[in-house]
């Protein structure tokens, strides 16, 4: 009986909002006609974001047919360079909205209506609602070919199911999907948190990480924790699927202290307003650091989201008396397959204890609720209401730039802490004559040094700029235009027998902002994988017999701009 559980069948029967939900089991057909295996799954955790729906592998190559999984109309297309890449959204009659992501080519009915979208925009990127009547589709008709477009890392077909009225993006996988599942989750271990000045971990101020050991076909703790005053949980968990080595996210997790639930979260939606909040349900710093996901199990200020069941005292514990206690987390997959980790405490009050000293760049307490701001010489920071998720000590310092910066490196605070909201900087920068000022920007530099580049304007002195980073931010400027190679094309080639031509582009700092080609003065559609710097027309049979001239033009995102022209033959 328990080799059945490796189809997936869940009730169709789960408690969304405060309401019973109904779902429909079997309504929806797979969108692809080989076994199903994923890669990743819904909730799973990714870079500041939740997944929002399922990623099936496609035998490690593109171009496998996707086929819709019910009837209705195409509500959506979209094509950008990166997120979804190209993606097809199909409304269906019962309410409920499918999405095919990361194409690689549409179906020539489809693509029919992309094109012309396409030339009209004079744009290969663009998001287009037709109207319910333009575009009906038949359930498993052929929709496109799989791909890799778009923030891909590698060929597969990322499907969701939403909820069309709100957008909400919905579990796939409680749809009845034919995956098999009979693979418990993974518990690695636990982390520890002090929550406020008085509490500690074995009498210090300090989080600690806890390996679960396997004893016995049983998960365990090798030490008892002594806890003090209000403390909070984390747990670092993963699930596998069948036929797939990839880590994926858990359904449901389960704290209970002697036996009372005191944190549930559940992975049933996730509404794409609510994702960033991942960044403070997740141990960030912990993550940036040791790479390791960690969901904590309980609530910080500024948290929001919506998958949380059970959260009594926002899921802190406050262990003011003595004794020992005991926990158990249950970490449970969507499938039904169940992992548990049983622990003990033990609950030592300290009257006096080692608090934890402020940083020695501290500039000022900062409050997650209210607008906050620092100043120092020639530099402004304005963090708005709630973009940050606690309180925190903020900490700022600055290193004396080096030659052709056009400031002082400012150090600000740390990139281990997340923000939730745009947040303005104001740099005070000095610059040669022979630099003008709309090809300055600025640099971020990343606790690991990786460079990043922020667009802004200067005006009085200063450069200002939004960011959602802290960081080590300073002012360069970018009069390097983007570079063009042709790949398959040169002055007087002859391409009659070529299906289209490609070129190579890139920018060495600002990054490419647009591109235009033009034939005999009229545009014409480029197709631009970001991935591999790839710019390439595909010929559609559109040129007549005879010479023809072509432009090509790049512009970086401060201005900087490259043409490149030939002549050829068809």
């Amino acid at each position: 009986m328990k080799q059945f559980l490796s189809l997936i069948f869940i009730t169709s029967f789960i408690f969304l909002s405060g309401q019973e939900k109904v779902y429909p089991i079997n309504y929806f057909q797979s969108p692809m006609d080989i076994p199903l295996y994923l890669s990743g799954n819904f909730g799973e955790l990714r870079t500041n974001h939740f997944h929002a729906g399922i990623d099936i592998k496609t035998q490690g190559t593109e171009g496998k047919k996707i086929f819709a999984s019910a009837d209705g109309f195409v509500s959506r297309i979209k094509i950008q360079h990166g997120g979804y890449g190209k993606v097809i959204y199909i409304d269906h009659p019962n309410g409920y909205t499918t999405v095919y992501a990361h194409l690689k080519e549409f179906s020539s009915k489809i693509d029919s209506f992309v094109k012309k979208k396409q030339y009209e925009e004079k744009s290969f990127t663009f998001d287009w609602y037709p109207e319910p009547s333009k575009i009906h589709i038949r359930k498993g008709e052929e929709i496109a070919l799989s791909g890799n477009t778009g923030r891909s890392g590698g060929p597969h077909l990322h499907y969701e199911i939403r909820d069309t009225k709100s957008e909400h993006a919905l579990n796939a996988l409680l749809f009845g999907l034919p995956i098999k599942d009979n693979i418990k989750p993974t518990i690695l271990g636990i982390r520890v948190y002090p929550i406020n000045d008085e509490s500690t971990i074995n009498g210090q101020p300090k989080a600690i990480y806890l390996k679960a050991i396997n004893n016995q076909n049983k998960l365990e703790l090798n030490t008892i924790p002594n806890l003090s005053k209000k403390i909070g949980f984390g747990i670092e968990t993963l699930d596998r699927i069948n036929g797939s080595a990839n880590r994926c996210g858990v359904y449901s997790i389960k704290l209970k202290i002697d036996e009372k639930i005191v944190f549930e979260q559940k992975m049933d939606f996730v509404p794409f307003e609510e994702s960033l909040y991942l960044n403070t349900h997740t141990d960030y710093h912990y993550k940036k650091t040791q790479n390791k996901w960690v969901h904590k199990s309980y609530i910080e200020p500024n948290n929001h989201l919506s998958i949380y069941k059970t959260f009594e005292q926002n899921g802190i514990i406050n262990f003011d008396k003595p004794g020992l206690h005991q926990l158990e987390y249950i970490v449970t997959d969507v499938a039904g397959n169940t992992n548990n980790l049983k622990f003990q405490v033990n609950s030592k009050p300290l009257i006096n204890f080692t608090k934890k000293p402020l940083h020695k760049n501290f500039a000022k307490k900062m409050m997650y609720h209210r607008d906050n701001e620092f100043s120092s010489k020639g530099f402004l920071i304005q963090i708005p209401d709630s973009a940050l998720y606690n309180d925190i000590d903020f900490k700022y310092y600055t290193l004396k730039h080096p030659k052709k910066r056009w400031s002082d490196i400012h150090c600000v605070h740390t990139d281990h802490t997340p923000l939730h909201k745009l947040s303005e900087i104001y740099i005070k920068c000095d610059f040669p004559s022979t630099i003008p000022e709309d090809k300055l920007l600025a640099i971020r530099k990343t606790s690991k040094g990786k460079i990043k580049v922020h667009i802004g304007e200067y005006a009085m002195g200063y450069y200002s700029f939004k960011t959602k980073y802290f960081g080590s931010f300073y002012i360069f400027h970018d009069t390097i235009p983007p570079k063009i190679k042709p790949l398959n094309i040169y002055d007087g080639k002859n391409i009659r027998f070529q299906d289209k031509f490609d070129f190579r582009i890139s920018d060495n700092l600002a990054g490419v902002e647009t591109y235009n080609c033009y034939v005999d003065d009229k545009w014409v559609l480029m197709e631009y994988d970001q991935k591999r710097s790839r710019l390439t027309h595909y010929k559609h049979n559109m040129f007549s017999s005879g010479k023809h001239k072509l432009k090509l033009v790049v512009t970086d995102s401060v201005g900087n701009q490259r043409v490149y022209s030939c002549s050829f033959y068809n």
